[in-house]
């Protein structure tokens, strides 16, 4: 029997070509590959002529070894005078000679470099049934897709490869021209069959995609906005150390900076995809696409972003995503959503990344209101208040016309069908894309268009993971050598040999790091359904404190690193949460924050002799991350001012008047060990401030202590060494970067609809 796929390359490639002849064939597809098994009396022109006449898919492995073979170019040019369907396969970027252009030009192809094996493989599978190769699981088209007309080419410009050069952008507004669908219906059916194409966009050097180092707070958030009929996207770009919204569309090559959107991030378009909405300054502002001012909406204080209803309503979020307000689209008078099922009582981001479904009654969520704090896919019904799990871990929900849900999970990408009807998940989840950039919480770097499917992001791995590094005052760095995890919070001991780290993996747990000796141990394991982390040591390093959640407790306890056995020191109920809490140097008074619906974060002071608990901070408003000053004097914390910034003060342990210490969105306190500087974070930065007298409270100016790759994780994201002049902070593994090459996939939805 005759195979349907050719296999043409360079013998110089053989190894990596062989071994995805391999897979395939173990996947039961038919491949025919010179694999120096002709015979001696068969001229290898007939045996190559015979193959080529007998298959249905010829697939060329492109690399600079075989776009300089002459014999690659002769199958090519046979394959295509004899009208075969030609699919190359890109083994590394690689130009293509002006013999090949013709034959290459304007088809689709495949990038092995840029995707796992078992990706590649499943990208083979389906682009051969679709054209007309008996692939078993995939129902085989009946026709074989003709040959395509020369559109587009692929070249190089500079040190990255692009699918379209400058003019050739149009194909893709061809594509979406053909298949764009009506923005009013609830649930379009697609033609499984929809031609895709896979282009890269390069951004100009002076707006790539904006990183975590210029976003508030250092903390990452999804920054690409895709229109719902797939023609531009909107996304915030790094500019200079700030950001600022560009708008780019699919049929041209150039970008359009918009106006008055300096500081912004986390764009969201309106429905009819004329206006971006976006946060800024701490409001919530939108602007018109057709040019003009942007009007501020309303506050939006530590929001990380929202979305925009067909019914006209805004849904943005506050408070790191622990509350979420309405407002109509023109302005007007906010309201916050009342939400049930303790997405928001605990004081847990329970609501980030929210996506309107259609009718404006149902919200799609991101939460980590799970006993395991595992970020997970929630329903939201807006008039209720209430909410439940659709997806268990992931992230940046997405909703299709076609009736499917896209999400992420660290850097893959999931659909899974949901009834908007039913409001009900029909069928099993299915893998669909890999390799996309993902920060902490899941904020995923893509987004897709509602109505036609084009898909947009950002290249990359899951940025969570980080690895534990020595920063000084001189700018040095030096790895622990230590294995790179999803850190949470971490202490280091008072003599600096041990640290006590918040570990997911997978769920959190508290670690014990031996730095001396390069050990690592479980001291606090979570069960499967619990959480346990906020690890701080006492003052002579021989217990610590630990948050644990165990059903609807959230409490805090305390063990002597020597015994297992652990006595609960801070009693929870079911609708407060009690996280971290630092004791005193003398051991007699516990600093502690802790969350009621009433009056959000505050902190109050336990005293150990008398088991009393006297309030410290009582507000409205947000005070976290407690540090006792080594005299035990004073407690420098983070609280959110009126406006909606972070900044840090300091406030007597026997109460008074807290007084501001930080001015430019300040966090993160921590006193060095002879109470004579505090230093606190700014987004990618750590601050100092040196006490003139510490009986009246007095600092000096701020100075800037180091600037650099500083991960922002959920508590601390630094701690200081005992003699003040090192910091222990998670440098991310895999950073960034530039984010000058996005990658645009148009109807990618038709690759996985059933």
């Amino acid at each position: 029997m005759a195979a349907e796929v050719f296999i043409s390359y360079s013998s110089q490639d053989f190894e990596e070509v062989h071994s995805i002849v391999e897979r395939l064939r173990g996947v039961g597809v038919s491949v025919w590959m010179d694999e120096g098994g002709i015979e001696a009396a068969t001229l290898w022109s007939e045996a190559i002529v015979e193959a080529i006449n007998d298959c249905k898919v010829l697939i060329i492995m492109v690399s600079g070894h075989s776009t300089d073979s002459p014999n690659v170019v002769k199958e090519v040019m046979l394959a295509s005078e004899s009208g075969k369907v030609i699919l190359p396969v890109y083994l590394e970027e690689a130009e293509i000679p002006s013999r090949l252009k013709y034959q290459l030009t304007g088809i689709q192809h495949l990038e092995a470099f840029a995707l796992s094996e078992s990706g590649l493989i499943e990208e083979l599978r389906r682009g051969l049934a679709i054209n007309g190769v008996t692939v078993p699981g995939i129902e085989t088209s009946s026709t074989v897709a003709p040959a395509k007309p020369p559109s587009h080419r692929r070249k190089k410009n500079g040190n990255s490869t692009r699918l379209l050069p400058l003019a050739a952008g149009c194909l893709i507004g061809v594509l979406i021209g053909w298949f764009a669908v009506g923005s009013g219906s609830r649930r379009t059916e697609i033609s499984p069959a929809l031609t895709t194409v896979n282009a890269s966009i390069s951004l100009p050097e002076t707006a790539p995609l904006a990183d975590a180092s210029v976003i508030q707070y250092g903390a990452s958030r999804p920054n690409i906005a895709m229109a719902s009929d797939g023609s531009f996207f909107v996304y915030a770009a790094k500019n200079r150390k700030s950001t600022m919204l560009y708008k780019r569309k699919l049929d041209q090559d150039s970008v359009e900076a918009i106006n008055g959107t300096e500081g912004g991030f986390a764009p969201f378009l309106s429905p009819d995809n004329q206006w971006v909405a976006f946060i800024a300054d701490n409001k919530l502002k939108k602007v018109s696409l057709s040019g003009g001012s942007p009007q501020i909406l309303t506050d939006a204080p530590h929001s990380v972003g929202g979305t925009w209803a067909d019914d006209g309503l805004v849904y943005c979020t506050t408070n790191e995503a622990a509350e979420i307000f309405s407002i109509n689209e023109n302005g007007g008078e906010s309201s916050k959503i009342e939400v049930k099922d303790n997405l928001q009582v605990e004081g847990y981001p329970g609501l980030l990344w929210p996506h309107a479904l259609p009718g404006g009654r149902h919200l799609l969520v991101s939460s980590q209101l799970n006993p395991q704090k595992q970020f997970s896919v929630h329903l939201l019904d807006v008039e209720t208040g209430e909410s439940r799990q659709l997806v268990f871990n992931g992230g940046c929900p997405h909703y299709l016309s076609s009736g499917h849900i896209v999400y992420c999970r660290k850097s893959d990408l999931f659909s899974v069908r949901f009834d908007p009807g039913t409001l009900e998940l029909v069928g099993d989840e299915q893998l669909v894309h890999e390799g996309v950039r993902t920060g902490g919480k899941y904020a995923g770097q893509f987004s897709v268009a509602k109505d036609t499917g084009t898909l947009v992001y950002l290249p990359g791995v899951f940025g969570r993971s980080g690895g534990l590094t020595w920063v000084d005052r001189n700018g040095n760095e030096e790895s622990l050598g230590l294995k790179e995890r999803v850190f949470g919070t971490y202490n280091l001991s008072p003599k600096g040999d041990q640290l006590l780290a918040q570990v997911w993996e997978p769920t959190a747990s508290v670690w014990l790091f031996d730095l001396e000796n390069k050990l690592e141990s479980i001291v606090e394991q979570s069960a499967s359904d619990g959480f346990k982390g906020f690890p701080r040591w006492d003052a002579d390093g021989d217990e610590f404190t630990f948050s644990s959640t165990e059903g609807e407790l959230h409490e805090i306890f305390s063990r002597k690193l020597a015994n297992p056995a652990s006595l609960k020191l801070i009693e929870g109920t079911p609708d407060t949460i009690k996280i971290e809490g630092v004791w005193t140097r003398d051991g007699k008074r516990y600093v502690y924050n802790h969350f009621t619906e009433d009056s959000k974060w505050d902190l109050s002071v336990f005293n150990k002799e008398t088991g009393s608990h006297e309030p410290l901070m009582t507000t409205d408003k947000t005070e976290w991350g407690p540090r006792i000053s080594p005299d035990d004097k004073w407690v420098a914390f983070t609280m959110d001012k009126t406006g909606g910034a972070y900044e840090v003060f300091v406030i007597p342990i026997d109460g008074g008047t807290p007084q501001q210490v930080s001015f430019d969105n300040g966090l993160e306190p921590v006193w060095t060990a002879d109470g004579t500087e505090l230093i606190y974070r700014e987004a990618k930065k750590l601050v100092g401030r040196k006490l003139k007298n510490s009986n009246i409270l007095s600092f000096r100016e701020p100075y800037v202590i180091y600037e650099g790759n500083i991960m922002a994780i959920p508590g601390h994201s630094y701690d200081v060494s005992p003699d003040g002049q090192r910091f222990l902070v998670v440098k991310e593994v895999h950073q960034q970067g530039e984010s000058r090459e996005l990658k645009i996939i148009t109807h990618w939805f038709s690759t996985f609809l059933e």
